[in-house]
This record gives structure tokens, C-alpha cells and sequence, in this order.
């Protein structure tokens, strides 16, 4: 395992690169599209595969990007057939189109693909309870990228950087926070008011876990909207007491919505990590995220963060948190200590391509 520390120097141009990437999620929309829009602005050649889930498709609509669909997601007992059916068709392609190198994040697709068709594969994952597709993709995959901070090693392949997957698309060259956008979907930034996030729980790596009841889901944002206004975002059709609440902006705005928030409350790591790279307090309830060193380091090193496992703990924590907020030049001193030293996320990704290839920096 290694630690890879990089400058920040342009990258040696290759021509005619030709790099796959498989896209299972909406965030990994986001993850990807700096290294999509880099690649293609140097001239390499990138081609998209997706899942079709939830707002996936809609998202590279927006950024522009064309791509092939291998298959929409399918209910629990089909997920195997899905992942076999995947498997063939990315075969099948990776034979047409004629890649130099594959990546996703997970690698549950490209990696065994890859291997045997003798392409390389990069695959990324800061989930250290995503034990199943780790253990079926990991051991084709040519390396494995996580997190400095990630718990567990993978072996000689494995190798770490410092930074987190949100990173990539909130870096300061990425994204600027606009109130003009928050204004435009009928938040006002300057009022206080909380994002609350609701997930499904039917994650391969959510199983037998938990966040909120339904009914402490209720008890949440119904006294936290007595404090402040609360917007909620819901991966499934929210009880009627709950809908004067969700959300009815663009989600692709929802980040610029997170940085003039207040709070950020819910069952989600990912929207919890990227409230405290954009400065923003959270309270996270989940079973499984104190087991995972994205939330831990954030947690206890940054203070950006708490975690609970349940319900009852985290309520009136959120209150509190409502109730008395930080300064916000702590909450600034926090955010500045955590995206001091983080990494370019392009420039990790473009230093391994070229390694595996043996083109040196890319």
C-alpha cells in the first residue's frame, strides 16, 4: 500500500488517450465530470457507460455528456442478473471501442471486464461497508484508490491519497457557491434554513442497517422547521406530513442550496461530507458511517461533523446545533484546516493512468 503525495504541475499531454468510465450513480456524475471535461479539452477520447438510477442520466444531460446505458437499476432479487448482464455488454464494448484504460467507482463492473480482455482498470471507493462489491471487484482491479483515511488495506494495489470523492467536483476550480441560484430556485440565502436528506436504505452495503424511524423522521423536521425553515430532499415518496417540506429545485443546484444552509441533517455520508467541505455543520444518523474513516476523520479531527447511530441520540442534537450554532469563523477555521492540504483529484487520477501505462504523468 501506498501514499502518494503529487504536485500540482501540468500534466505531460498523451494524445489520443482512450479511457471508459462507468457511471452507477448520481454522484459519481459528479465525481467524474472534471476528469471528463479535462480529458476531452486535451484531446483524449472518453467514452460513458451508465447505470440508469435516478437522476444519473439527467445530470450528464445537463453537463453535456452523451453516454450508453448497460442496464437500469434493478430491484433486489435481479441485482445479480443486472451485474452478469453488465458484465457481457461491457465486454463487448470494451472489445469495440478499444480502451486504454477502464475506471469507476466500485470497479464492480470494469474490473473483472478489464481483466479479462487484458485492459487496466483503476476503481475508487471510500466505503469501507461495501464489502460485497469490494470483494468481487477488488482483486482484478490493476489499482484501488481511497482516501488517506480509509480503514483497511487492499494490499500492494491499493494506494491512498488525501482527499475525499466530493472533492473532486467542490474544489474551488470547480465550484463557486452562487446565491443568485439559491435566490432563482425561492431560498434566501441570507435567512437561515437546514437541508435534511432521507435515503432508502437499499444499497447493497445498507442492508440490516438504519438511520431515522419514520416516525423520528417526522419528530426531526417538524421541530427543527419551529428554528428554521428546512428543505428536504427524499430518495423515496415522503409520508404526507412531510411533504409541505421536500424540496422543489433543480438537484442540480442542491449544492449551491447546501453552502448557504445553516445545518445539514439526515441519513446520507456523502451529502454530509460535502456540507463540510462547503462549511456547513451536520448531524449524520447512520448505523454504519462511524465505521468508515471519511466520517471518522471528519468527526473528530475536523469537528464538521457528528455522527449517530440512531434516531433518538441525534434529534435533539440537531436541535442543539440549531439552537446554538458555531461562530462562523470557527466553522471557517474548521473548513480551512480541512481543504488545506487535500489533494487535486484530477491530478491523483491522471498520476496513475500514467504510471499503469507507463507514460509517467499524464
Amino acid at each position: 500500500m501506498m501514499v502518494l503525495g503529487l504536485s500540482h504541475s501540468p500534466s505531460e499531454k498523451i494524445e489520443d488517450m482512450r479511457i471508459l468510465v462507468d457511471i452507477l450513480h448520481p454522484k459519481q456524475a459528479h465525481f467524474f465530470r472534471p476528469l471528463i471535461r479535462g480529458w476531452r479539452e486535451r484531446g483524449d477520447v472518453v467514452q460513458i457507460v451508465t447505470r440508469d438510477k435516478d437522476i444519473t442520466h439527467r445530470l450528464l444531460d445537463g453537463f453535456g455528456f452523451s453516454y450508453i446505458c448497460l442496464s437500469k437499476q434493478a430491484k433486489k432479487g435481479g441485482l445479480l442478473f443486472e451485474l452478469v448482464q453488465r458484465w457481457l455488454k461491457l465486454a463487448v464494448l470494451i472489445r469495440k471501442f478499444r480502451p486504454d484504460i477502464t475506471m469507476s467507482v466500485t470497479g464492480i463492473s470494469t474490473a473483472l471486464s478489464s481483466k479479462s480482455l487484458g485492459v487496466p482498470s483503476i476503481a475508487f471507493t471510500d466505503t469501507e461497508t461495501a464489502t460485497v462489491s469490494n470483494r468481487i471487484a477488488f482483486p482484478f482491479a490493476d489499482r484501488i484508490l481511497t482516501p488517506t483515511w480509509f480503514i483497511g488495506d487492499f494490499g500492494p494495489r491499493h494506494y491512498r491519497y488525501r482527499g475525499f470523492h466530493e472533492w473532486s467536483y467542490l474544489h474551488p476550480s470547480e465550484f463557486h457557491a452562487n446565491p443568485e441560484i439559491v435566490r432563482a430556485e425561492g431560498l434566501d440565502p441570507s435567512q437561515p434554513y437546514a437541508v435534511a436528506r432521507l435515503v432508502r436504505w437499499d444499497a447493497v452495503h445498507d442492508r440490516q442497517e438504519r438511520g431515522l424511524s419514520t416516525n423520528e423522521a417526522v419528530t426531526l423536521i417538524k421541530e427543527l422547521s419551529k428554528r428554521m425553515r428546512v428543505v428536504l430532499s427524499s430518495e423515496s415518496a415522503p409520508l404526507p406530513e412531510l411533504e409541505p417540506f421536500v424540496c422543489k429545485f433543480h438537484p442540480e443546484n442542491i449544492h449551491h442550496v447546501m453552502a448557504f444552509s445553516r445545518l445539514m441533517v439526515g441519513e446520507s455520508p456523502s451529502m454530509s461530507t460535502e456540507a463540510a467541505l462547503l462549511g456547513v455543520p451536520s448531524v449524520l444518523i447512520s448505523s454504519w458511517a462511524r465505521r468508515v474513516g471519511n466520517m471518522q476523520v471528519l468527526e473528530q479531527e475536523f469537528k464538521l461533523m457528528q455522527v449517530y447511530d440512531q434516531g433518538k441520540e441525534a434529534i435533539p442534537a440537531a436541535l442543539d446545533l440549531a439552537d446554538s450554532p458555531p461562530s462562523s469563523q470557527s466553522i471557517a477555521a474548521s473548513r480551512s484546516a480541512l481543504v488545506r492540504n487535500l489533494e487535486c483529484i484530477p491530478d491523483v487520477v491522471n498520476h496513475h493512468i500514467g504510471e499503469l501505462l507507463g507514460k509517467g504523468h499524464v
